[in-house]
């Protein structure tokens, strides 16, 4: 036997034990269900170089197992987290083409959140393979952001799963749905402070979380975005449920309405409805429809 001959066998030896690794893998993932979303695949590198930003394009990329190839995330990046280890490149809306490039990645994924529109055309220019994706507003374009992300990375079949795997949390929040009597007025609050409440309006994640769980907001009819709005606007609607959050997590920002004795009539006080939830819960990633669900159960019971 040559060396060429020999050499040519060690190749074919080498390429059927990686193949033979990502075809288990894959049996795995379509018979036993045992795969676990963000779980690296064998295929998945360090020396692939990617940068993600958006956090639900960073969540596909990480659930679709190719975490071990992302070399750095933008700011608003926080689902897994285990993207907190990674460096960051700014915050998508502020994007320096500098900072990304000096990270030298041969692929960014992105969404069309991302700017300047100085700094997308820097990069769409360079020699990087870019890739640009509807920003998901919803869960059906959540879906197509799965269905997209997944062709371009060869990995159809595991974003078929993650999209099943939605859809069952998709049919437990619609259960629930179904035994309301009524449907709850819910309302949500950015980084409350004592006499400083900034509500969601149309137009919001938060406002599209709310109907998701099977609330209306309060005031979706009111205005557009965030709007600072008063105590006594907040004590004419009376939610049943107040959602609040925080960029801040360590803040207690429930006791900004349980200590104000001004709203200790309020339903969703007298009923403990008051939900904290995270930022995070906001992104409209593959793990939406999973943290609506919780938040639902959070209140479900007290439901009239």
């Amino acid at each position: 036997m040559t060396m060429f001959d020999r050499l040519y066998f060690v190749l074919i030896l080498f390429a059927t034990s990686v193949l033979h690794s990502i075809q288990f893998e894959y049996e795995d993932l379509n018979f036993n269900g045992r795969w676990d979303p963000t779980e690296n695949l064998v295929i998945s590198k360090p020396s692939d170089k990617y940068i993600t930003i958006g956090g639900a394009v960073t969540e596909v990329v990480f659930n679709l197992g190719f975490g071990n190839s992302v070399i750095a995330v933008d700011q608003s990046s926080t689902m897994p987290s285990r993207v907190k280890d990674l460096p960051d490149v700014g915050y998508i809306r502020m994007i320096s083409s500098e900072k990304i490039l000096s990270k030298f990645p041969n692929k960014i994924f992105t969404s069309t959140s991302m700017s300047p529109k100085t700094a997308v055309e820097q990069l769409k220019a360079s020699p990087l393979d870019f890739m640009m994706y509807d920003a998901p507003k919803n869960i059906e374009n959540t879906m197509k952001l799965i269905d997209s992300i997944s062709r371009d990375l060869g990995v159809v079949e595991l974003g078929d799963i993650l999209k099943n795997r939605m859809f069952e949390q998709m049919t437990l929040i619609k259960d629930i749905k179904n035994t309301f009597d009524v449907v709850p007025q819910i309302v949500f609050f950015m980084n409350p402070k004592s006499g400083s409440y900034v509500a969601a309006g149309k137009g919001t994640i938060a406002d599209y979380l709310i109907e998701f769980i099977g609330g209306e907001n309060i005031f979706t009819n009111e205005f557009n975005s965030y709007q600072k709005v008063s105590e006594e606007s907040i004590l004419i609607k009376n939610p049943d449920i107040i959602l609040v959050a925080a960029h801040n997590s360590a803040d207690d920002v429930s006791s900004f309405f349980l200590n104000n004795e001004n709203f200790k009539n309020l339903e969703s006080v007298k009923n403990g409805n008051i939900i904290e939830i995270q930022m995070s819960d906001l992104t409209m990633g593959t793990s939406f429809p999973e943290n609506a669900l919780k938040i639902l159960k959070s209140f479900s019971l007290n439901a009239e």
